[in-house]
């Protein structure tokens, strides 16, 4: 078995370093060859620019010939009057067309276009006097030589020769110099000369170590190494350059700096249109470096593979070292353990999952598809594992049942893993942890959980309940206090009326004006008794309403005590509407304001004062009761929100106004209750008190 996995380890080692040192060498190869193409175009820069100089100086020389030959004839007709003699011209013309064989035809043309001279040499090499002469008036080199100054020159572009508007074959390349011809300064017509440029051409497109184009204006060849391309223009072959040389428009821009490291290019302006010059270095020079560079690059490879051997077998041993280490590891986890492909195979295997799936070897698993398994107690799910590998990681609790109809759980983590080797492999981690012991655990704990909770709740009622009747037996004090004036006032009236009835001294108007004060004192305890009830009902439901209302309906409740004690109320409200509690609310400022007066009671001060404030700071409603009756004192700041703490006398307090307010506000209304002390400085003198203050976010 350790033999195997030592000699499995060792080829796969042996092609990982053979691959790495095939893909190392490609890689060296494209990178050599790309750096040696750039170091022989930055080497033939110079040639390249020595080259355009060449071609340049080569074809202005060429021309300037032939501009001075021009200027030798003009300065002889002019001199021996030769414009009466045509006889005489056609011989000077004859004996300087026999001087230079590249010229092919010489013309005199009159101030009307009318050819009076023209001596050509044919292909065969006849020089004949041309007898069928034809007027050029609309030949465009007509048009622009006789548009110069005198002693200046048309040079035409370099183009194929036409004779009776066909190409002449076989080809004659031409250039047309031509110039006005004056005498006495007046125009008389034009002298040009044709001359056969393919020696030109053999000249300048004979190179060493370029190959050479030339482009025209209109993107075309002009000349190409392949001759079937050159003059792509005229023959309407339509070669276009940017079709062969992909980054021509880039290379226009930069002439000497090519992507490709291959072309360079110049612009001629010599000519009537410019044309450009593209020079090529020859493949033979790049081949005889990239054969170097396939040399260097295979014997690379070669001591990659020579050395990659002791390595590989090393590699090998220690893989198939870490694979038993693994083997051993996998199998000392007390839990059942998968390694699967994504297609759902067993790659990997522990021996706990062989005993929970009650088999007696690892083959009876491995290679095997896991949803195929004709097994009871199997936990294997396609649908799951599927899942697993759209999100990366999945952990369900699954419920098997036994033969024996006993329930097991288990905890099982499906995770997917992405293995590079080579290429991508997605496999499928699963690890199963029996969790029977722990659920059970956790069942009777969540009961536990939900009696104390209910406990809870039921203590939590009880103490609302309490703070509820504590607040009642407040308002059936206050309630006391607002009927006992218009009770006195129905007494007073109706024993009055009843007097004066006996005495027969009712009149009807007293009568009706004490019917109409037993009434409205009536109506006055009915409104009270109305807004008695409407406190304690049992809102439950967020509503609309504003701070100014809530502080209005909370003090009408309870303004007569305060007036009994000549506390004094300061509002300072502003205005916020809110979306909450609002008979919770009321509640607690009843429960502050309680508080308050309670301890202005054992205060002996000239001025009792509650102040209650509203304002919006942050984003944030800040609402405050705060008093002048001393502060708290800091021993016991911590305790007073908790349950049944009081610092008044048994009979008098409770000890859950404050609780049920902190409750009221900060886990039903969503805000936050504090107490700090505060200084009140109040016509001119300053008190200390407490301050009690609410918190909402808007």
């Amino acid at each position: 078995m350790k033999r195997k996995i030592y000699i499995k380890h060792f080829l796969s080692s042996m092609i990982g370093i053979f691959s790495i040192g095939a893909l190392v060498s490609i890689l060296l190869y494209f990178f050599l060859i790309s750096f040696e193409k750039e170091s022989i175009y930055k080497n033939n820069m110079q040639y390249a620019k020595y080259e355009f100089n060449e071609n340049k100086n080569t074809i202005k020389q060429t021309i300037d010939t032939y501009k001075q030959e021009l200027i030798a004839l003009e300065d002889i007709i002019k001199r021996k009057n030769l414009l009466e003699n045509t006889y005489l011209l056609k011989e000077y013309m004859h004996l300087l067309i026999k001087s230079n064989n590249s010229i092919f035809q010489i013309r005199y043309l009159d101030k009307n276009a009318d050819e009076i001279v023209r001596i050509d040499r044919l292909l065969n090499g006849k020089i004949v006097d041309k007898k069928l002469l034809q007027n050029k008036k609309n030949r465009y080199y007509f048009i622009k030589t006789s548009n110069l100054p005198k002693e200046e020159f048309y040079i035409s572009n370099l183009d194929l020769n036409v004779e009776h508007k066909k190409i002449e074959k076989p080809f004659r390349p031409t250039f047309r110099v031509s110039t006005p011809l004056y005498i006495k300064d007046k125009f008389e017509g034009i002298l040009i000369f044709n001359f056969n440029a393919q020696i030109l051409i053999d000249k300048i497109t004979k190179s060493r170590i370029f190959d050479v184009y030339y482009m025209d204006e209109k993107g075309n060849f002009l000349l190409h190494p392949d001759e079937k391309k050159s003059w792509s223009t005229q023959l309407k072959t339509n070669y276009k350059v940017k079709d062969e040389i992909k980054n021509i428009d880039q290379l226009l821009k930069n002439p000497l700096s090519d992507k490709n490291d291959k072309y360079y290019i110049d612009k001629i302006h010599i000519t009537d249109h410019d044309f450009y010059i593209i020079l090529s270095t020859k493949d033979i020079y790049y081949e005889n470096s990239i054969n170097e560079i396939k040399k260097e690059i295979l014997f690379l490879f070669m001591i990659v593979i020579l050395l990659g051997l002791p390595f590989a077998i090393f590699i090998g041993f220690i893989q198939s070292r870490h694979v038993i280490l693994l083997e051993y590891i996998i199998n000392s986890i007390p839990h059942p353990l998968y390694i699967k492909d994504s297609k759902g195979k067993f790659i990997l295997v522990n021996d706990e999952l062989v005993k929970f799936y009650n088999l007696k070897d690892k083959k009876q698993l491995l290679g095997k598809n896991s949803y195929a398994l004709n097994n009871q107690k199997s936990f294997d799910c396609k649908e799951k594992d599927e899942l697993v590998l759209k999100k990366g990681r999945l952990k369900t609790v699954e419920e098997i049942e036994l033969e024996n109809k006993d329930i097991l759980y288990y905890e099982i983590i499906r995770v997917k893993v992405p293995y590079y080797y080579f290429k991508k492999n997605t496999f499928l981690l699963g690890i199963a942890i029996d969790i029977t012991q722990i659920k059970e655990l956790n069942d009777k704990l969540n009961e536990r959980v939900e009696q104390e909770v209910s406990a809870r709740i039921k203590t939590e009622q009880l103490l609302a309940q309490q703070s509820k009747m504590a607040l009642m037996g407040e308002m059936i004090g206050n309630i006391a206090h607002q009927w006992r004036q218009p009770l006195s006032n129905i007494t007073t009236v109706s024993t009055g009326m009843n007097l004066q009835k006996e005495m027969n001294i009712l009149e009807d108007n007293q009568l009706h004006e004490g019917l109409i004060q037993i009434n409205e004192s009536a109506q006055f305890l009915s409104q009270t008794i109305d807004d008695f009830r409407n406190f304690f009902k049992p809102y439950k439901v967020k509503t609309n309403f504003t701070i100014d209302y809530v502080v209005k309906k909370a003090l009408k409740l309870v303004s007569a005590q305060f007036q009994d004690r000549n506390i004094e109320i300061i509002k300072q409200i502003e205005n916020v509407k809110l979306n909450n509690l609002e008979n919770e609310f009321t509640q607690v400022i009843l429960n502050l304001l309680n508080n308050s007066r309670d301890e202005l009671a054992t205060q002996s001060i000239d001025k009792k004062l509650i102040y209650i404030v509203s304002r919006i700071e942050n984003k944030k409603l800040i609402f405050e009761v705060k008093d002048n009756a001393g502060g708290i004192e800091d021993n016991i700041k911590d305790k007073i929100f908790d349950a049944y703490f009081t610092t008044k006398q048994s009979d008098s307090g409770t000890g859950i106004g404050l609780y049920m307010s902190k409750e009221i506000i900060e886990k039903h209304m969503g805000g936050k209750l504090s107490c700090e002390n505060v200084t009140i400085n109040y016509e001119d003198k300053i008190y200390k008190g407490a301050c009690f203050k609410i918190e909402f976010d808007l």
